[in-house]
């Protein structure tokens, strides 16, 4: 059905009356100017790109790793996958640029020593026939126990043992580890963990070895999710869009934190900021002197709040002051104060006074202070009313059923749209909070003042849509009704979602006229 206009639309005794015609905000015309390929009016219109991300379970993620192993061996022409690995970590995990550096004859052995790989042989030579003595444990040993690496450090099997399986234990990076000789960095390479260590400790280095996997990557990074575990991947490192893990957490790539999750249209320096200054001491020193001033005794210094009364100040000494009486605007003795200069109510030496030029500082403290509370008390405005719709997202069965039991719906299809409107109630509460940080941080006027009439758009929408889906039931007199109701609710959740989407865009990628 269409909803150009909503004026005087009814669900049995329901109604609203306002106009809600959407508007481009990047012309300022009306919605009904825009055309039929800006919203679709009757539906969700999906805006589709190819995937840019891909959301992989642990196995696959370390199968798409071997793959990458094989090849880089077979085209460098390695002798082990432990060498090929080696390298591979070196570069993080980017085999086009190993390869493309490795094949480059001059540099070969410049890039295998700086990723820890002394020689391409993974063991270095020993004499089963002689006897060594281990510089580890101080024993003699047979050469049948003898053990070393490429760079042909030998020790016995018993200290290799108890090293690698202590590094597994302490190190949390044990993949890293390198040859116990002094100044030694050679990497100690997958075979020969598996060689030494027991099969419970060999497990452990195998998960270490993952995790690894995925944070030497920058292009992979765990779902911060609790208890998930997927991995996510992505074809640009530092991607603005946000990435959705398929257990359905949405979240910023480069900040992989579950407690920001998808933080825009505001940027990363952004929220890094805006969380700075939500916890900061400074906004309390910043209260203190917009909203104080000090004792003007040299002795006391003590922060003075005035709330009323003529400008006779007193430092009271059951507040833990010193007794000083003085002129609250010139700080002066009240001794030198009476009626020849200004009386109790004003003081003709203010102006002339260092302490003119302190309040002047701030006063300039106490605006920027109310703008930052202006925008904070909106952030979490929308911050509660996101977790009123998200509660009302968990309620959704039991409005579903009551529909079932009030009008005989038979398919549960007919209630899907219940939850698909509050999850679009819930987005459109992450991005407006999110807006309000974006929009504190914003200095270009001409950018402001554009953006905040979409942002007061995006509000007016979504609380209308917020209004609509709270429709009580009893208000919704009969199943023609309720088909009326759905479809209106449907509609608009489709409409806000492409607004939401373009609002979202158009930020990222700057606003104009």
């Amino acid at each position: 059905e269409n909803m150009d206009s909503m004026s005087e639309e009814t669900y049995g005794s329901y109604s609203f009356e306002e106009d809600h015609s959407f508007e481009d905000y990047s012309s300022f015309e009306d919605f009904d100017t825009v055309g039929d390929d800006y919203f679709d009016l009757g539906a969700s219109q999906e805006i589709t790109r190819q995937p840019s991300f891909y959301v992989l379970e642990e196995d696959v993620f370390i199968e798409q790793i071997q793959r990458d192993i094989d090849e880089v061996q077979g085209v460098l022409g390695l002798p082990t996958k432990a060498a090929a690995s080696i390298l591979l970590g070196h570069h993080k995990w980017n085999k086009e640029v190993l390869i493309s550096n490795y094949l480059n004859e001059e540099k070969q052995q410049e890039i295998r020593e700086k990723a820890g790989l002394a020689s391409l042989d993974l063991e270095g030579a020993s004499d089963i026939q002689k006897t060594y003595n281990c510089l580890i444990c101080m024993d003699d040993f047979p050469g049948t126990e003898a053990y070393a690496l490429g760079c042909g450090h030998i020790y016995c099997s018993t200290c290799w043992k108890l090293y690698l399986e202590n590094q597994i234990q302490v190190n949390i990076n044990c993949v890293k580890t390198v040859c116990p000789a002094p100044n030694c960095t050679n990497i100690v390479h997958e075979q020969a963990f598996r060689r030494f260590c027991s099969e419970k400790m060999y497990k452990a280095y195998e998960r270490s070895f993952f995790v690894s996997l995925v944070s030497e990557n920058p292009h992979v990074k765990f779902c911060p999710a609790p208890d998930c575990g997927l991995v996510v991947r992505t074809e640009r490192r530092n991607r603005l869009e946000a990435v959705k893990c398929g257990c359905g957490f949405q979240f910023c790539f480069k900040c992989c934190d579950y407690d920001i999750g998808d933080h825009l249209p505001a940027t990363c320096d952004h929220i890094d900021r805006w969380i700075k200054k939500c916890s900061d001491e400074s906004e309390n020193v910043a209260w203190m002197i917009a909203n104080t001033k000090k004792c003007p005794n040299k002795d006391c210094r003590k922060p003075i709040e005035k709330n009323g009364g003529c400008m006779h100040m007193t430092c009271r000494t059951h507040a833990g002051g010193c007794g000083y009486e003085f002129c609250w605007l010139c700080r002066g003795p009240w001794s030198e104060h009476g009626s020849s200069t200004g009386g109790y109510y004003s003081c003709n030496k203010y102006d002339a006074s260092e302490a003119k030029e302190e309040d002047i500082k701030a006063e300039d403290v106490k605006t920027e202070l109310e703008a930052y509370m202006f925008y904070y008390h909106r952030y979490e405005s929308h911050r509660d009313a996101a977790k009123i719709a998200d509660e009302q997202r968990l309620n959704t069965k039991d409005k579903a059923q009551a529909i079932f039991e009030k009008f005989g719906i038979r398919e549960q299809e007919d209630t899907k749209f219940l939850e698909k409107a509050t999850e679009q109630l819930i987005e459109n509460r992450r991005v407006l909070a999110n807006s309000y940080i974006y929009g504190y941080y914003v200095e270009n006027e001409v950018v402001k003042n554009l953006f905040q009439h979409i942002q007061e758009n995006l509000e007016k929408y979504t609380d209308h849509l917020s209004g609509i889906y709270e429709t009580p039931l009893d208000k919704i007199e009969d199943y023609h009704a309720f088909i009326k109701w759905k479809t209106d609710v449907t509609n608009y959740t489709g409409v806000i979602n492409n607004f939401l989407v373009k609002f979202v865009q158009d930020v990222m990628t700057g606003l104009t006229y």
